[in-house]
């Protein structure tokens, strides 16, 4: 009796499984009878714990809900005359009765669990594996079952001394000051106008900017998760892990590994990836290295897929440096070993990676943008602009080409060329933010290039030209492109040790320099002809040279 309660209870507050891993990737279901042909490998829950699950999942949207109007209800309920005694006693009234429904519903979901054949396995085998079994026998339990990661406990625990702080990069806080608080009136709104931007942020701002980690997107995707999850566990071979990192999240990570494999000679590097705002790695970016034979680490970040937490740029660092980490320690890969390759929103983390891991073999940014800034300011009243800008700097600042200057290694672009995300007119290439990435990124690293008025129109005129035109301004400056490989091969040479900003074409003619500024640029930028979210070929993916 005693053990079937403890069983009981452990059925009651286990981990949700979502199914067991079939043995082979089951065929295609057509989408239009996905909903009524269910795989087998799919956990089949009974009616008990499926009412329970949707009775919780409503009740976290409603929380989410309350979390981001709350200020607004309180505003109405102080207009109203609301926030009286009697209401407060109604409201704890209200919440007792919650907490007692989530009782029962707990209670109900247990017993669904209980009388569930394969929940029963399921939960056996996971007391048995959870507390002090041998990382093969984890793996091997990993690779069984998907499950909730929220009871699992971490394979890697980054240290909290090694917490990563955020410097401010963008500007100083005084410069900052100056330009958004040009009255004496703003300049007193001060630090009521950052509690504000600290509101915004998090009632809604950081949603906005990651939208992967809505519940009710969550749920909506779980599928597409589920089944990209089984394609990288039983295709693949894929191993998962779980890292804590050094600020307390627990980060959901898959690896391949590839140094074994006859069937490509570039599973000894390893591709660390770094997802969009809605992007997984069970159904994002790693599919492009994968497809190409390198060995791949995929992560989600803070609040997305398995990953706890929220998402922000604190928390995003702390994750990628616990990837970092792992991959290095425990995995054994060397730094110089190692490419980050980075979509979308995911070009920050990559970019702080570079900063703090210089040795890497190379960057690879698709559709990445420069700064949030200009993106976030689109969306917003032009009234609210200095406003927006206090705020995306204090709290969100997603400023990736000043990361970028800081890193002296090898990396290229990919440009969508009708991305609607990160161009400021949707579809328009000249209006692309990655063109003002690159822009900044060659002036800063090749100053003795891009150096006067000329040069830099030009090098606008290439970054926003289309491909016949970018082919008509090559071929008119860099014919004869093989003895521009072979000038910055000896410099290189000379110069062993890269740092920027270089002296390279310090005494160069003008014409000289045109040559170059056209040749780096066509060093540093790969165009593919999509929108933002069309997977990346594989073509496309390449590890990056330096150039001087």
């Amino acid at each position: 009796m005693k053990n079937q309660l403890i069983f009981f209870w452990r059925c009651i507050f286990g981990p949700k499984l979502y199914q067991t891993y079939p043995s082979a990737i089951p065929p295609t279901i057509p989408s239009a009878s996905r909903n009524d042909q269910q795989p087998a490998h799919l956990y089949m829950k009974n009616t008990a714990e499926t009412l329970s699950d949707n009775v919780f999942f409503a009740l976290k949207i409603s929380i989410g809900i309350l979390k981001v109007t709350w200020p607004l209800c309180l505003i109405y309920c102080y207009r109203k005359g609301l926030l009286t005694y009697e209401n407060g006693i109604m409201t704890l009234r209200i919440i007792g009765c919650i907490a007692i429904i989530s009782a029962y519903f707990m209670v109900l979901r247990g017993i669904g669990r209980f009388v569930n054949p394969s929940y029963k396995i399921f939960i056996e085998e996971f007391y048995k594996v959870k507390h002090g079994s041998t990382k093969e026998a984890r793996q091997h339990f990993l690779s069984k079952f998907d499950f909730s990661l929220s009871h699992w406990k971490p394979d890697y625990v980054v240290e909290s001394s090694f917490i990563r702080k955020l410097p401010m990069i963008s500007t100083t806080k005084s410069d900052l000051i100056n330009r958004t608080e040009s009255t004496l009136l703003e300049r007193l709104f001060h630090y009521p106008s950052l509690l504000l931007g600290y509101v915004c942020v998090n009632v809604f701002g950081r949603r906005l900017m990651f939208p992967g980690s809505l519940q009710l997107l969550r749920q909506m995707m779980e599928r597409p998760l589920l089944d990209g999850r089984t394609t990288l566990i039983v295709r693949n071979r894929a191993k998962r892990y779980l890292l804590r990192t050094a600020d307390g999240n627990n980060i959901d990570t898959v690896f391949i590994d590839r140094r074994d494999s006859n069937q490509t000679h570039n599973g000894h590097t390893l591709v660390v990836t770094c997802e969009g705002n809605a992007g997984f790695y069970e159904m994002g970016c790693m599919s492009t290295p994968i497809e190409a034979g390198y060995s791949v680490l995929g992560w989600n970040r803070p609040g997305f897929g398995e990953s706890s937490g929220h998402p922000g740029t604190v928390s995003e660092i702390n994750s990628i440096d616990a990837v970092m980490r792992y991959a290095i320690e425990e995995l054994h890969f060397l730094v110089d070993d190692i490419v980050i390759f980075a979509w979308s929103i995911g070009g920050y983390s990559a970019c702080w990676t570079a900063v703090n891991y210089q040795d890497i073999r190379g960057l690879v940014l698709d559709a990445v943008f420069d700064d949030v800034l200009p993106l976030a300011q689109r969306q917003m009243p032009a009234a609210t602009s200095k406003f927006v800008e206090k705020t995306i700097r204090y709290y969100l600042d997603l400023n990736n080409v000043q990361l970028l200057k800081l890193y002296n290694g090898p990396f290229y672009l990919i440009r969508r060329t009708q991305d609607e995300i990160i161009s400021l007119i949707p579809g328009r290439i000249e209006t692309n933010r990655g063109n003002e990435l690159l822009f900044d990124i060659l002036h800063y690293r090749y100053p003795y290039i891009y150096n006067d008025d000329q040069t830099l129109t030009l090098l606008r005129r290439y970054i926003c030209s289309n491909n016949i035109q970018k082919i008509a301004l090559f071929e008119q400056y860099c014919s004869n492109h093989r003895e521009l490989q072979l000038r910055t091969d000896e410099y290189r040479m000379e110069n062993p040790v890269t740092s920027y900003p270089s002296k390279f074409g310090e005494n160069f003619s003008l014409l000289e320099r045109q040559r170059f500024a056209i040749y780096f640029i066509d060093q540093h930028l790969v165009d593919f002809d999509s929108q933002h979210c069309t997977p990346l070929p594989q073509t496309y993916f390449h590890i990056p040279s330096q150039s001087v």
